[in-house]
């Protein structure tokens, strides 16, 4: 993806198709790639609309029938020009807004090439095509072990998954009385050895088959890490995508993301890296009271100013900017919500004493966004499951700017 807002931007959009349940499995998802041929396309269509006849349920039958109808009216009017990405259309009878359900056709344009021709029918959408395009290009293994506890993990992008935590069996150098030293030796041997076989069948399994995985780093107190690499635990295949180690206190996920810190020049280039430097550097401007600000008030001015050279924005901040008009007295109104849903039940009154009517409800993000690329700001979308970016939304309720002067 070409930016962290476009790509948070389909994700949104993806997550409210998810949110949209059919009332049976009149629901239609239709994947068409760029080219694809147009009889074919309207083959396919004509053929499901004669078969929807033999649905059992009218209320199924009509809402299935509608969205066919519709599918065929929107290539038409196209008349069957596909982007070079490819098509996806959804379309079915949903609320998307209160006032009852109605057949609605939703398109997405998306950032990376559809390679498969799909229908499907359903009491949902089929989002899987889609959702395989927000995974990362840029993914990470990460092992953090020593002889008593093991980690392993992934780093996909700016999201780190812990895929497994372990502990060993290996007896403590302090031996029960009456043991042989060597047989003791023999027995903490075996337990290590058969420790070490664990994690490097949970490596082997998470990483041998992953596409765009870049490499393995592993982390740990001491030289366990060394001796397992130095043995043949690990596959060939996953062994050879190991690119360092290093050395952390931990073994746990806070030895993880000690990895991740310390990586440096590993893995200098990916999402996480450079979003924690970019933060690095806001909050120490913060710190010094210099060419930074948050709140929204505040990032509102300095957008309206011209004074922002990066928009950052949590993708936790979930409000919306909303434009109210009083139809009686002409009077206009623009003012920021958390809880829209809650807001849009109690539309607050004019001075005049009618209601105001709401004419535009906007994702904050986007609407600021849009104010920054007009002056010519760059739009960062900070990740909120990453540690500096949930202090950025704790701190400073995820809203903030690098300014340009």
């Amino acid at each position: 993806m070409s930016s962290s807002k476009e790509s948070y931007a389909f994700k949104k959009e993806l997550e409210e198709l998810e949110s949209i349940k059919g009332q049976g499995t009149e629901l239609i998802s239709l994947y068409i790639p760029y080219d694809y041929d147009r009889s074919s396309i309207s083959s396919k269509l004509t053929d499901e609309l004669s078969q929807s006849s033999n649905i059992k349920s009218k209320t199924t039958k009509k809402n299935v029938q509608g969205a066919l109808e519709k599918i065929i009216h929107y290539l038409k009017t196209v008349n069957y020009r596909i982007p070079k990405q490819g098509i996806a259309i959804f379309c079915g009878s949903f609320s998307r807004e209160a006032g009852g359900h109605k057949i609605q056709l939703l398109t997405v344009v998306p950032p990376k090439e559809i390679n498969i021709q799909l229908y499907r029918c359903d009491s949902m959408f089929f989002l899987d095509p889609l959702k395989e395009m927000t995974a990362s290009d840029e993914v990470y293994g990460i092992v953090v072990m020593d002889k008593h506890e093991a980690t392993v993990a992934l780093l996909s992008g700016k999201k780190l998954e812990i895929i497994k935590n372990m502990v060993s069996q290996v007896p403590g150098k302090t031996r029960a009385g009456g043991q042989s030293a060597q047989r003791f030796e023999r027995l903490r041997e075996v337990a290590e050895n058969e420790f070490y076989k664990r994690i490097a069948d949970i490596a082997n399994s998470s990483f041998s088959e992953l596409k765009n995985l870049r490499g393995i780093i592993f982390g740990g107190p001491g030289s366990t890490k060394n001796h397992f690499l130095n043995e043949d635990y690990l596959q060939a295949r996953v062994k050879e995508k190991v690119i360092g180690d290093m050395s952390t206190s931990y073994t746990d996920e806070s030895g993880v993301r000690e990895v991740v810190n310390k990586s440096g020049e590993l893995i200098e280039n990916t999402e996480i890296v450079q979003e924690k430097k970019l933060m690095d550097r806001f909050f120490e401007n913060i710190a010094r009271g210099e060419r930074s600000t948050y709140g929204e008030k505040e990032v509102r001015e300095a957008v309206l100013e011209g004074r922002v050279e990066i928009l950052l924005i949590s993708e936790a901040v979930k409000m919306k900017r909303i434009k109210l008009f009083c139809g009686s007295c002409e009077k206009s109104k623009e003012l920021t919500v958390k809880d829209f849903k809650t807001f849009r039940e109690n539309i607050p009154k004019c001075e005049c004493g009618a209601t105001f009517e709401i004419v535009e409800a906007k994702d904050l993000y986007e609407e600021l966004s849009e104010l920054a690329e007009q002056i010519g700001s760059n739009v960062e979308i900070i990740s909120a499951e990453t540690d500096i970016g949930k202090q950025f939304m704790m701190a400073f309720g995820g809203l903030g700017a690098i300014l340009r002067f």
